[in-house]
């Protein structure tokens, strides 16, 4: 560059008609020329060292506008990796909330079952669970199974046959207990006004807990066992079971196993759509015994000869009464 040419740079920034470009080089051009003074030099080296000058800027600028490509490209590169961070994070977010986001646009519908007393109910789940509810239960279960478990809760007793799904466990929680297993058959009963709720195992292992905090061990159940829960103390115990008596009342067929007489009439109030009035004396009796299809008045009056004891009815009400009694 002649001094014509950098006269004629230096005009156009004084008017602030020069380019960006044009702007570097001038402050290059200063700062070399205070880093490294010039001597009083002829007109030749003067231009020599001009051009040499001038190459030394054009590279500078050059390397300049490298290192602005190089970081425009990091830029971008970094731009394009947090895209697919992005990307990924609210695919991963989307994944993991896509229940809660279904649930939103689709929610799940429930339908709650309700057995009035002296009826049975059958019902097929949407995986294909055949559940079978004793009279005076009831079963609140969704239209579809969402998500990583599949939960109904129960309030009475309920034969359950559960289609298997590895990675999709079934739950079934009533006030006390929470059993859950992966593909079975099993037999709970958990009604509000028993003293003890039971779960036995016909098929497959189930795992039984508390719902209560410290109420007792969680416990393992395979075929012909049962877990027993006493709804006063809390404890939650392992036993065997006849796994065929525990599920003959969905043929009418009610297996009393030393049960007291105020737990036979309870059951078969529910059974036969009755209300049973027991004296004090009546109601600790031990009951043996195993009662069928025959109708309500004839299998009350079985049972009272049984224990000597008296029956009336009176007002749709039958009052079973006595001085106590032995097993039977």
């Amino acid at each position: 560059m002649n001094k014509r040419s950098l006269t004629t740079l230096i005009k156009k920034f004084l008017n602030n008609r020069s380019t960006q470009e044009e702007n570097e080089f001038l402050k290059a051009y200063d700062d070399a020329f205070e880093n490294e003074p010039v001597p009083q030099l002829s007109e030749s080296q003067e231009t020599r060292l001009e051009n040499e000058i001038f190459q030394r800027i054009t590279s500078q600028i050059r390397h300049d506008r490298e290192e602005k490509v190089i970081r425009h490209i990091q830029f971008r590169t970094l731009l394009m990796a947090a895209s697919v961070v992005l990307a990924l994070g609210i695919g991963w977010l989307f994944y993991s909330k896509w229940n809660s986001i279904l649930n939103i646009v689709s929610p799940v519908e429930y339908t709650e079952l309700q057995v009035p007393a002296g009826k049975l109910s059958k019902i097929t789940l949407a995986d294909g669970t055949l559940v079978t509810l004793n009279a005076g239960s009831k079963l609140k279960y969704p239209n579809l199974f969402r998500g990583d478990i599949r939960e109904v809760q129960l309030e009475g007793e309920g034969y359950f046959q559960v289609t298997k799904r590895p990675k999709q466990p079934f739950i079934v929680r009533t006030e006390k207990l929470h059993v859950q297993v992966l593909g079975t058959s099993f037999n709970i009963r958990s009604y509000r006004q028993d003293a003890l709720m039971e779960v036995s195992v016909v098929e497959g292992k189930v795992a039984v807990d508390s719902n209560e905090k410290g109420a007792g061990r969680s416990v393992l159940l395979t075929p012909q066992q049962k877990a027993s829960y006493t709804v006063a103390t809390g404890v939650l115990e392992k036993g065997i079971c006849d796994s065929a008596d525990e599920i003959a009342w969905q043929n009418g067929v009610l297996n009393f196993r030393n049960n007291s007489m105020k737990e036979v009439a309870r059951v078969l109030e529910r059974k036969f759509d009755i209300t049973i009035r027991l004296n004090a004396a009546m109601e600790n009796c031990n009951v043996y015994a195993q009662i069928g299809n025959e109708p309500v008045d004839l299998t009350l009056k079985a049972l009272t000869r049984l224990m000597d004891a008296k029956i009336k009815k009176v007002n749709d009400i039958y009052h079973i009464t006595g001085a106590g009694c032995t097993s039977i």
